[in-house]
């Protein structure tokens, strides 16, 4: 088989696997594949200089279309910066193609330059569709997989950069149907988190039928349906804290609170989920079950006569008008409707569960809650916004940005579209203020933990030359120009610790 017909034959396995989109991080020994690329049609290319930062772009364009996505690397190492993403998608359950160059298989364990060993790197994070060079036979088509799947292409020199192009849309493999669990299924409260705004759709009528409490995060993208309002309790952890449930459905993705954690203690309180991951999200086995998404759909969901007894509390940002939750109450109050929010790990995903009610209508959520990581955040923010007609928001902390400051490459590519970056800059990580363990430790090794910092982002926008505006005044964000903007926010440290100490009193249940 000579070079052409590989690169041929790959490019039809990308277009068989439905891969209408590809981000490619050029180099010497993709360059072959990435010119073929450059000359097909019905594909749509995203070029970045760094493969990390294009890894979670794509991950973000599957969120958002739900339609597999490739990332072209070249060899060694440049290979490796796709892991972190390949993880998230792991864990997302979501169809991330790793398409990496690599020196030809007679190569390996030698230490010639970028010789590393690719085949496998992934290891349990992808599924090996291919490892192919020009001694093997003509590669198939590929297969169905969940999740991510590698493809590693073993170039040689010389490196032939005249190979034509395909039309993407020649075939597609057909998908199978999803197929769910049947019988009957009774719970007194549901948790739902981690849904695309497609799924929460098709979710609201049952659970509207199901009649059961529903503690839901801002992810779950059920905020906006009228049949729930009267099922939706607000308080997140403080109000999980007050129940006492037999029998809980969990659907969607693992929940970010710290009572869902505190389930490993309780085996005697059953737990059903029901999820496109199939992950259970916890390590005991007892009284645990899983169910297919399609389960949704075809187990009829009955609530317990019993009820759990779960209160609703509403927090009080008054009292604590410049801490960091009432600042994101306000942010969630102007954000217009139809937008679509981007949440970001740890504190402002589980501050914006608390506000979430101030959301207008059709605002669609998104987040990285796969590893629950601040890896490329702000990239598969992008990714989430790229086709996005209306205003898409990214609320994020400090140290979240600085994990991907190389994000904004990829926004001279887009069609200029409205983002708004706001990064939360309280001065570290302080989500480890929160964990009881740390409370105790010296100042300077809590100094350390939470990398406290005086940065400013200013700069940052300054580099890939986006609007900045640092407010301590909400009412400056309506009306933002037409443009991309950072948006620094700096709540004030006393009354954040404040309300954290207020909101976590222990809950005292009336007699």
């Amino acid at each position: 088989m000579t070079q052409a017909q590989l690169i041929h034959q790959t490019l039809h396995t990308l277009a068989y696997l439905g891969v209408r989109e590809v981000c490619v991080a050029a180099g010497a020994r993709n360059a072959p594949l990435v010119s073929s690329l450059l000359a097909s049609t019905n594909v749509k290319i995203w070029n970045f200089f760094e493969e990390r930062s294009a890894a979670f772009f794509a991950l973000g364009r599957i969120m958002a279309d739900r339609q597999p996505v490739a990332v072209v690397t070249t060899s060694g190492t440049a290979a490796a910066e796709l892991l972190p993403a390949a993880i998230e998608a792991h864990y997302q359950n979501l169809p991330l193609i790793l398409v990496t160059a690599d020196r030809p298989k007679t190569y390996r364990g030698s230490g010639a330059p970028q010789a590393i060993e690719q085949s496998g790197l992934f290891g349990v994070y992808a599924t090996i569709v291919g490892d192919w060079d020009a001694r093997d036979e003509a590669p198939h088509e590929g297969h169905c997989s969940d999740g991510p799947m590698h493809l590693n292409l073993c170039l040689d020199e010389p490196l032939d950069t005249n190979v034509p192009g395909i039309d993407f849309s020649c075939t597609t493999m057909q998908s199978s149907p999803e197929v769910g669990a049947t019988g009957q299924l009774q719970c007194d409260l549901v948790l739902a988190a981690g849904m695309h705004p497609a799924d929460a759709a098709l979710a609201a009528p049952v659970l509207a039928a199901l009649g059961a409490p529903i503690i839901a995060e801002a992810t779950a993208n059920l905020h906006g349906f009228p049949e729930l309002q009267s099922l939706l309790i607000p308080g997140g952890e403080r109000a999980l804290q007050s129940a006492r449930p037999s029998h809980v459905l969990r659907i969607g993705a693992v929940p970010s609170w710290r009572w869902w954690r505190d389930l490993e203690s309780m085996p005697k309180v059953q737990v059903t989920h029901i999820s496109r991951t199939g992950f259970s999200g916890l390590a005991r086995t007892e009284n645990v079950r899983t169910l297919p998404w399609a389960s949704i759909h075809s187990v009829q969901l009955n609530r317990l006569d019993t009820s759990c007894g779960i209160l609703r509390f509403e927090p009080e940002l008054d009292k604590f008008p410049e801490s960091e939750p009432s600042w994101v109450g306000k942010i969630a109050s102007i954000i217009p409707a139809g937008s679509r929010v981007f949440l970001g790990n740890s504190l402002p995903i589980r501050e914006f569960n608390l506000v979430q009610q101030s959301a207008k209508p059709g605002v669609e959520f998104f987040s990285n809650r796969g590893a629950n990581g601040i890896d490329g955040l702000t990239s598969t923010f992008l990714g989430t916004s790229a086709m996005h007609k209306g205003e898409s928001w990214l609320i994020l902390g400090d140290l979240s940005a600085l994990y991907d400051l190389a994000a904004p490459w990829i926004i001279s590519q887009m069609d200029h579209p409205r983002l708004r970056i706001v990064v939360i800059n309280n001065g570290g990580g302080k989500i480890f203020s929160r964990v009881a363990g740390m409370r105790s430790l010296p100042e300077a090794a809590r100094s350390v933990i939470e990398n406290r910092h005086s940065l400013s982002f200013e700069p940052w926008a300054q580099l890939w030359g986006i609007e900045y505006l640092q407010t301590d005044d909400v009412s400056d964000l309506e009306d933002l120009l037409p443009m991309p903007i950072v948006i620094e926010i700096r709540p004030d440290a006393l009354e954040t610790e404040a309300f954290w100490k207020d909101w976590q009193r222990p809950v005292i249940r009336p007699r």
